[in-house]
């Protein structure tokens, strides 16, 4: 199993239990969840999420399609 494969199965897990909130402004949390947040910056490694604050097993950060950075990127808009 390829890397990018390994990433894969981690975000769909990660996706899941880290939707976008909307009491965090569509940012998605850890909840102070040590194998979230882990994942989280694996995933922020790869591209596949930013991270705007950590706080120890805290992270947060945003999905790309979340992401008010890549507001107005076509490869992003949900909207297609």
């Amino acid at each position: 199993m390829s890397s990018d494969e390994h990433l894969d199965i981690i975000e769909e897990h990660i996706r899941q239990s880290c939707g976008a909130n909307r009491h965090l402004g569509n940012a998605a949390s850890s909840c102070a969840i040590s194998t979230r947040a882990e994942g989280l910056r694996d995933l922020a490694a790869a591209g596949r999420f930013r991270i705007t604050r950590e706080y120890g097993r805290v992270v947060i950060g945003y999905w790309p399609e979340n992401d008010p950075e890549n507001k107005g990127d076509d490869d992003n808009d949900q909207a297609k």
